[in-house]
């Protein structure tokens, strides 16, 4: 499975983009749930992985959920960490040494009031294939 190299090397990416590091801080606050510290920060929510191989090589589709989480009264911090993901995800072109990424793409990004209403939380789904090495 490529999950666990294709997670790090986004990890990497994120941190070494100067748009992410604006909106969530540096170093990146990209972290495991819960979310715990300083706001805002990138949670990793879901990750689903399937087996995707088309031609003679193998390869797995991943489908990875980012969720922001923010404190902040307005909407702007949460729509500024989600377009720094999306459009970090867009460009980054990551090159671990255990696999080899094909694909990066944002498919859905959305900004919502939390239930409480003391915040706003932002989704970010990414498909990514990855073929081992």
């Amino acid at each position: 499975m490529t999950a666990a190299a294709t997670r790090a090397a986004l990890a990497a990416a994120f941190a070494a983009d100067t748009g992410v590091r604006a909106s969530l801080g540096n170093p990146v606050r990209l972290m495991e749930p819960p979310a715990r510290g300083a706001l805002p920060a990138a949670v990793w929510r879901r990750w689903e992985t399937r087996p995707a191989g088309a031609s003679l090589a193998p390869s797995d589709e991943h489908t990875i959920t980012l969720e922001v989480v923010t404190r902040e009264a307005g909407v702007e911090a949460a729509r500024a960490a989600i377009a720094a993901l999306s459009a970090a995800a867009a460009s980054m072109r990551p090159t671990p040494p255990d696999v080899h990424i094909v694909l990066v793409l944002p498919v859905y990004a959305d900004v919502m009031r939390q239930a409480d209403q003391r915040g706003w939380t932002g989704i970010l789904r990414l498909k990514v294939i990855a073929e081992p090495i």
